[in-house]
């Protein structure tokens, strides 16, 4: 989250934290992580819940809560859906989504318990980012206004297999507005960081082409040529009338018989949660979905 949102939220937190219960604790066997002066954390522990979730009013939201202590610092939890379908059950444009029922969203959007239940844990990627104290400087009143230090610096850390690992650091100062982009593109650095070799079937050179839509001077298109090496994958793009956009790096992923390709590079707009791409084998042939318009994006498209 930028600068100016951890303000926020960190207002609210410690407007919220006076006559907090400083003996309640989750009863499980997460890991907590160490951090300044010998100070631990585990991130997920029932007493930094306090506040209560809710769904922040940015433009790819998801369920989140705050926690602020002058002698530890300031931390978010977001709940990153693991699926696109699940991380849009949050968006107030679903219309079978968690907003679909609402009479007062604003409300909504506040209201703890509810959000709560509806987290499936095994549905999301947990991811803390945290802010020491060492890097704030608290200006007083009533509400413990405070600022982040010029040098300040937030880091991330994700919820794997009962522990929590460090994904990132990034100067506060820096972090993009796109926080869900920035942190599905740290989780998504981080879990394929070891990946098994992909057969060689997909190995080589494979291009193809799609028209998008009629322009004054001709159909715009879009030609595609992806060069694969087992995980590691080149796309280079030739348009017309089209924005050059995601072209670089990819990583392709084999599963259930597809290829499922991510973006690698550092355009944060063309980061996704599911695949950009899926390639898929057939009788000596490969198809890709999930290229040009709308009208193609959700067909297989025979490359060559």
């Amino acid at each position: 989250m930028n600068k100016i949102f951890f303000i926020i939220i960190a207002i609210i937190t410690l407007q919220s934290c006076n006559g907090q219960e400083k003996n309640k604790s989750q009863n499980s066997k997460t890991t907590k992580i160490t951090v300044q002066d010998d100070n631990t954390i585990n991130f997920l522990d029932v007493k930094y819940q306090e506040t209560g979730f809710f769904i922040p009013d940015i433009s790819n939201p998801y369920p989140t809560y705050t926690y602020s202590d002058k002698k530890i610092g300031i931390f978010s939890v977001d709940f990153i859906g693991k699926t696109d379908e699940t991380q849009y059950f949050w968006n107030p444009s679903n219309l079978k989504g968690y907003y679909s029922k609402s009479t007062n969203p604003e409300n909504d959007a506040q209201n703890s318990k509810a959000i709560k239940n509806l987290i499936k844990e095994n549905d999301y990627y947990v991811v803390a980012s945290y802010l020491p104290n060492k890097f704030i400087t608290y200006t007083g009143g009533e509400a413990g206004e405070f600022e982040p230090k010029q040098n300040a610096k937030t880091t991330f850390y994700l919820y794997e297999d009962r522990k929590w690992k460090q994904i990132g650091e990034i100067e506060t100062s820096k972090i993009p507005e796109d926080i869900l982009a920035f942190e599905t593109s740290l989780i998504q650095k981080e879990l394929f960081k070891n990946l098994k070799n992909n057969s060689s079937i997909y190995d080589g050179i494979h291009s193809t082409s799609v028209e998008t839509e009629a322009t004054t001077t001709g159909m715009a298109s879009i030609s595609y040529k992806f060069d694969i090496k087992k995980n590691n994958i080149l796309l280079s793009l030739n348009t017309y009338k089209e924005s050059n956009l995601c072209e670089g790096k990819y990583i392709g992923i084999e599963q259930d018989n597809h290829l499922e390709v991510y973006y690698s590079g550092d355009q944060l707009n063309c980061v996704s949660i599911d695949p950009k791409f899926i390639i898929k084998h057939d009788k000596n042939q490969f198809y890709i979905k999930g290229i040009g318009g709308e009208s193609t994006n959700s067909e297989w498209i025979m490359m060559q």
